[in-house]
């Protein structure tokens, strides 16, 4: 671990790097992605059989779900119509509500304009049906639930975010993206606090599982924060200059805690299905707070693979990747991965 070697010999360019990062929303494994091309094109019986394989595995049921559903946005009425065809009703339900989740969230929910902001709502009123219904098919699965935490986090349902994320967290403990949901419906720019967002934060990463990715989810709760405050210090007249620099960089005790906790990962990580979004969650921090030789560790694990999550919350994704990794000396077109 901690390998930081590079060879700074060619100077990279974040543009170039642009092109050659792979979006992870339909996944980093082969398997999966090889499934979701395959729905996008219009199979998805072969979506139904990559979530077959995944009962009794929370984790890797939520992360086909995910990809799957992103997959198969234009096609929710296909995926449906896979329970008349004899598909089992639990994985179908699921798949659909993920299949309309990921139809609602690519609707613009936020500015002034209510009919937007009507139809966004309609949009997570309709992916909770067969969310629910998934949790009714299959009472011992934790994926729907923690599909409706995002449902209720849009809506603003303070009631049904909490029972949500208690159904999910009593059935997955470390389930990561429950957690990844808890810490962003906790931040201050929904109605929650800082104090609130750090401490859901800081507990999954103290109780999680030696090896497990999910003490990353306190990186995700550093740039939760900060893209509260600079929505606040634009919304208060600052220049984008005078924003950036009034939010400065991470340090001092917040660097030490996720050096421990990425230190502690990587000398027992188990292959996990996040692990490309712990890793850059640690690099964008690592990063973020100036800590150049770690930030280059982690983002050298992503391969060609570039997460929403937090680069998103800063610009483009793709974009902000790119950017640190050129000024990192990190080149992506060296991984050897599909795309």
């Amino acid at each position: 671990m901690w390998r930081f070697g590079w060879n700074p010999g060619r100077t990279l360019r974040g543009a170039d790097l642009e092109a050659v990062l792979v979006s992870a929303a339909y996944g980093t494994d082969p398997l999966l992605r090889a499934g979701c091309e395959a729905v996008r094109e219009g199979d998805v019986e072969a979506g139904a059989t990559l979530l077959v394989e995944t009962r009794g595995d929370p984790e890797a049921r939520a992360y086909r779900a995910e990809a799957l559903g992103r997959a198969a946005a234009n096609r929710p009425d296909e995926v449906a119509a896979l329970v008349e065809a004899g598909a089992d009703p639990a994985d179908t339900m699921l798949w659909l509500g993920h299949t309309l989740l990921a139809r609602a969230m690519a609707l613009p929910s936020g500015g002034t304009g209510q009919a937007d902001r009507k139809a966004f709502e309609a949009a997570l009123h309709e992916a909770r049906v067969p969310l629910e219904e998934a949790a009714r098919a299959n009472p011992e699965d934790a994926a729907p639930w923690s599909a409706l935490q995002t449902v209720a986090m849009g809506l603003g349902d303070r009631e049904e975010r909490e029972r949500a994320w208690s159904e999910a967290s009593a059935r997955a403990p470390h389930l990561f993206p429950a957690h990844m949901t808890r810490v962003r419906a906790l931040a201050p720019s929904r109605g929650g606090s800082a104090e609130e967002m750090f401490a859901a934060a800081g507990a999954a990463a103290d109780t999680a599982p030696e090896g497990s990715p999910l003490p990353a989810v306190l990186a995700l709760a550093h740039a939760e924060y900060l893209r509260g405050e600079q929505r606040r210090l634009v919304r208060e007249g600052n220049s984008a200059y005078i924003t950036s620099m009034a939010l400065g960089r991470l340090h001092g005790e917040a660097v030490r805690e996720l050096f421990e906790l990425a230190q502690g990962w990587a000398s027992a990580a188990v292959p996990h299905v996040r692990e490309v979004q712990a890793h850059h969650l640690f690099g964008w921090a690592f990063h973020r707070a100036g800590e150049q030789d770690l930030a280059r560790w982690h983002l050298g694990m992503v391969g060609r693979y570039v997460c929403d999550v937090p680069w998103s919350f800063f610009g483009s994704a793709r974009t902000e990747a790119a950017l640190a990794m050129a000024e990192l000396g990190v080149d992506p077109s060296l991984a050897e991965q599909g795309g």
